[in-house]
């Protein structure tokens, strides 16, 4: 394998890849147009791991000079979890497994040395697409190993996909030396239809036994049919945060220190949200802005990085850029919100953005806008919306999301919608709106809404908490949602809810779930409870003083156990808050 610190010119390789592709699928004439066909491929996979675009960057940033090799968390065998009950679904497995302990920390050249099919699972902005550009230029010097980058949201890359998998069922020497390596980034990125049309695709590649393939993924997110190891990004060490802020800050010519940069983000409780590429280079704009306090959420660290990106960004760095448009910065924001929101993929062709360009151009009654040179100056000033081979990309699909989200409810376009698709942009909208209640309910009533659940749940929302309890205990009612219970021992209740969205809530709204739910015992609120106990523990937070009051009155006793099987048990009383005893007599009182 090629050393991976090295810098490659990737447009050399191509003559090696095509060599390697020749030897495995024959040089007869059958294969000549499917020869041209593959070098184009590879040429845009060359083209496409040859740097990284960073948000707010003008150009992308040679790979080798921001990358931090990336650390993979290999999750326990389903035993682990206990063998009491069954998952009903991989996204339960999945869900259920991550909370293990038991998990392998592994290196990159410790993973690729096990030679596994595997599914890369990892949340939004956790660099699932740079790992595969990495491992991509791992092998492109590796004799024996041909690999082939697809990534799905380009327009023609499940029908490539499944011509890349025909195309090997028909080589002759089963046993040739060489194998293939897919890697196959986007899973979560494309329709329901084509996921399962991918998911057929790699089961016939199984079933060939040439080579393995890496699928990315984000969580929450259902892979179809395939089995097939699952592992997770880890996030960055200290020392992976310090080089790749050094890397970050110098790419715009900061003065800032980067070793204090992420103290400082240390220091304000900050290391496991900013410990993954995206929110970490967000904070580092952010880090620009005068106001003193960081947001916890992710959604609202978006919008204030972004609010920096394209207002004082250049201001803090002292640069003066020449307009070739009269566009100030909220206008090209208003242009970038209305091509997200109407593009359904990062991707989109080169008319159509100039299209929806010309638009809202025309909405703010420019006079003599040329919508080409105001993409040009957006992508030069901000680097979210950039060039790409036939047309323009999103450099991350949380920012089109995002700014779709902020388009679609400002227009009052959201308020207006009669039925939702559960996606990230919904989600976001709902965050992004001054009440999500009504949206959380119809989310956790309906099927397959999981993945937005989360997403509204993980960014802030605002929201009835007595609603959304009611919703959260009808969503754990329904048949299937708590996978294991058993409350026949007096004073204990064991139980595993599915899915557990309930480590991504507030710890206020932890605290109003137990105190809600203790005040009207059911064995599945009982469950929920103990989830919410184990998290508030997790984060090293006792109970206030009226939830504890609560939840002790209704169990009797500080030492009820909640076993959350396949993560942990837990007393009540180990999340009594500092001097309960003089506070609960203060109550009484």
């Amino acid at each position: 394998m090629g050393d991976m610190g090295v810098n490659i010119n990737l447009a050399d390789t191509l003559p090696y890849l095509e060599q390697r592709f020749l030897g495995i699928f024959g040089k007869d004439a059958e294969t000549t147009e499917l020869t041209t066909w593959f070098k184009s491929i590879q040429t845009t996979a060359a083209k496409t791991t040859a740097g990284v675009q960073c948000v707010g960057m003008q150009r992308p940033i040679p790979f080798h000079g921001i990358y931090q090799p990336t650390r993979l968390i290999v999750r326990g065998q389903l035993s682990d979890a206990g063998e009491s009950f069954s998952y009903e679904n991989r996204a339960a497995r999945s869900i259920a497994l991550a909370r293990l302990t038991e998990n392998r920390s592994l290196s990159v050249q410790q993973f690729l040395a096990d030679k596994n099919d595997a599914l890369i699972f990892a949340g939004p902005g956790w660099g699932k697409t740079t790992f595969l550009h990495h491992v991509f230029r791992c092998y492109v010097r590796e004799d024996n190993t041909l690999p082939v980058l697809i990534t799905l949201r380009r327009p023609t890359a499940v029908e490539d996909l499944e011509r890349f998998v025909e195309a090997a069922s028909r080589i002759q020497k089963r046993q040739h030396k060489a194998r293939t390596l897919l890697l196959i980034d986007g899973y979560d990125e494309i329709s329901v239809k084509q996921r399962q049309r991918v998911s057929d695709a790699l089961l016939k590649y199984q079933a060939l036994e040439i080579g393995n393939f890496y699928l990315s993924c984000r969580d929450y997110y259902e892979v179809f049919q395939i089995s097939a190891p699952e592992v997770r990004i880890d996030g960055f060490t200290l020392e992976e945060k310090y080089a790749f802020v050094k890397s970050f800050l110098s790419a715009f010519q900061s003065p800032l220190n980067h070793v204090e940069v992420v103290d400082e983000f240390e220091s304000r409780g900050f290391s496991e949200f900013l410990s993954h590429p995206l929110l970490l280079a967000l904070a580092c704009i952010g880090k620009t802005s005068p106001s003193a306090v960081q947001p916890r959420s992710a959604l609202r660290l978006l919008e204030r990085a972004l609010d920096v990106l394209c207002y004082r960004w250049d201001e803090k760095k002292g640069i003066s850029r020449e307009c070739i448009t009269p566009l100030d910065g909220k206008d090209r924001i208003k242009i970038l919100r209305r091509i997200a929101y109407t593009a359904k993929s990062p991707h989109l062709p080169r008319s159509r953005a100039e299209l929806e360009a010309a638009r809202q151009i025309n909405l703010m009654n420019f006079d003599k806008v040329d919508p080409r040179q105001a993409l040009m100056e957006i992508a030069k000033f901000y680097g979210i919306l950039v060039p790409s081979e036939d047309g323009y990309e999103f450099v991350h699909r949380t920012i089109h999301d995002f700014l779709a989200a902020q388009y679609w409810v400002e227009t009052g376009a959201f308020a207006r919608a009669a039925n939702y698709e559960w996606s990230s942009r919904t989600a976001y909208a709902a965050c992004l709106s001054e009440d999500s209640t009504p949206i959380l309910e119809a989310a956790l009533a309906a099927p397959d809404s999981l993945p937005a659940v989360a997403e509204i749940f993980n960014n802030a929302p605002s929201f009835d908490m007595k609603r959304i309890a009611e919703a959260i205990d009808t969503y754990f009612s329904k048949p299937g949602r708590v996978l294991y219970l058993d409350h026949s021992v007096s004073n204990r209740i064991a139980g595993n809810l599915e899915p557990d969205f309930v480590r991504l809530l507030s710890n206020r709204f932890l605290n109003f779930l137990i105190e809600n739910y203790s005040s009207a015992r059911t064995a599945v609120r009982d469950v929920v409870v103990g989830h919410c106990l184990l998290e508030l523990a997790s984060r090293r937070v006792k109970l206030d003083y009226a939830s504890y009051g609560k939840a002790l009155g209704a169990y009797g006793t500080e030492k009820f156990t909640f076993t959350i099987i396949g993560i942990a048990p837990i007393q009540l009383g180990f999340l009594q808050p500092a001097n309960w005893d003089e506070a609960s007599t203060k109550l009484k009182q």
